[in-house]
Formats: C-alpha cells, structure tokens, sequence
C-alpha cells in the first residue's frame, strides 16, 4: 500500500546531489510526498520537482517566519502574501494544499505583541485564500499551538493539518474536537511532544510526515521521506497495532484530508 508523507521540503539544498537516490528510495518503499513551500523562491521549485517526479505533490504557502537575503529572519507580515494570490490563481488547480504557513512565536524569532499580531494577520491572509481556493490547511506551529487553535477558531477553519504540534495534551484535544488532523515524524523515537501526539490523537485523525530534511530519528542528521517507515514501527509499539494497520489508516486519513491526491497516487485494489 502507498504511504504518504503528508509534509517535507524536498527543495532544501541538502538534497541536491542526493535528491534522485532519495526519490528511488521512495519508489522502492512504495512512499508518495507532499512537499511544502515556505516562500517564493521555493514555489518554482516545487512546481519543477511535481513535474518531474510522479511520486512528489506540492503545497503554495509562506512560512510565518521569512529568510531575508542577509540572512537574518524577520516574521511574515499580511502584505507579503500579494503576490501568494497570483500563483495560486494559477496553480491551485493541481496545489493539494496551501502550505507551509501558520504561526510562530519563538522568542528569539518573533518576541513582541506586534510582531505576532503581523503573523495573525498574514496567516488570516492566506486562509483566505485557502477558503477561495477550496484548499486545506498544512500548518506550523512553533510555541503558538493554543494562539493558532484560537485563530483557526475563529475564521471557521476544520480538517487542516497541524505539522509537528508542540502543544499539551488539552490543546491536541482541541484540535482534534475543531476537526484538525496530526502529523507524526521519525522524529517520535526522541521527542516526547510527537509521542504525546501519537497517544492523544485518535487514529483517524494521525497522519505521517517526514519534515525531511529535519525532524529524523537522530538529532542534527539530515532526514529523508523513507525514514516515515521508522515512524510506522514506533507508531505500532506505542499503539500496539500492525503496522500494516496503521499505515492503512494513514493513507486513508491523508487522502481525506488532501482529496487531491486521489488524482495523484495509484491506489492498491
């Protein structure tokens, strides 16, 4: 059965001389990937990798916290997302989600009132768009999973995909009560947030998800798509299920939750 890695970056630059070896992996382990812009020089390049690769889907998005050319971050604003509007206009057709976007608040990247109320307002922006375009949600959440949980709240927003959630246990039944799904990584072998995930969120609403290149079984290593197969076995030692059990579910809850991909994988009969 095809897995789907709900979330990863396969534009990073750490693939790329490795990234046609990483794809042969996938196709091996029988793993379709939704790989996620952050911002607008990563969107042409998504588009690329989904036409070359049959196994690669892509989301349009901007990620709350923006690279400038110096280097330096400073956090998403509502006007950066303008120019969001004109490619999903033409691209939203085969976009299976709008994403990476949402919300972060670490302190050393976003640490005053009006910084955070700026990323509130683009992340708003883009909902818009999602709405208008009729696609989900794939959201970040650094330090800001009770605030995003408000916002979704309140612009009405259900069944988005909440990547590597942080919070605590009563903001993870939040989510799961406002219809959201919960992405888990190889990244659960060592962090206690993704276990929490894992034994908080009922199994029709989990999802896998690389994060690739980061969130891998070992810290500071470079994470690849295949590596949601290490996620599979801790998921059934954790839930006491096959795995075989869970990566059906996974698929299935991932095909609702991104309709578009039924267009885009070849089911098992």
């Amino acid at each position: 059965m095809v897995i789907i890695d709900c979330h990863a970056h396969m534009t990073d630059d750490v693939f790329y001389m490795d990234l046609e070896d990483v794809m042969t992996k996938c196709e091996e382990s029988d793993i379709h990937v939704i790989t996620v812009g952050m911002n607008y020089e990563d969107i042409p390049k998504v588009l690329k990798l989904s036409e070359k690769y049959k196994r690669i889907s892509y989301g349009l998005g901007l990620h709350p916290i923006q690279a400038l050319e110096h280097r330096d971050k400073r956090p998403l604003v509502a006007s950066d997302t303008t120019e969001l509007e004109d490619w999903l206009a033409k691209y939203h057709h085969s976009c299976v989600c709008l994403g990476e976007c949402g919300l972060d608040f670490s302190r050393w990247l976003c640490p005053t009132s009006n910084e955070r109320d700026g990323q509130r307002n683009a992340l708003r922006e883009q909902i818009k768009l999602a709405k208008q375009y009729s696609l989900p949600l794939n959201l970040h959440s650094r330090s800001a999973g009770k605030p995003l949980l408000k916002l979704l709240k309140e612009e009405d927003v259900s069944g988005a995909l909440l990547h590597a959630f942080d919070g605590g246990v009563k903001a993870i039944r939040e989510g799961v009560y406002q219809g959201h799904f919960f992405s888990v990584a190889p990244s659960i072998v060592r962090d206690p947030s993704q276990q929490l995930v894992a034994t908080t969120v009922p199994l029709d609403r989990l999802v896998l998800e690389s994060d690739s290149p980061a969130l891998g079984p070992n810290k500071g290593e470079s994470n690849s798509p295949s590596n949601i197969l290490i996620t599979l076995d801790r998921l059934g030692q954790v839930l006491g299920l096959p795995t075989s059990e869970i990566a059906k579910a996974t698929t299935e809850n991932a095909l609702r939750l991104f309709p578009k991909l039924k267009d885009e994988i070849v089911l098992d009969p």
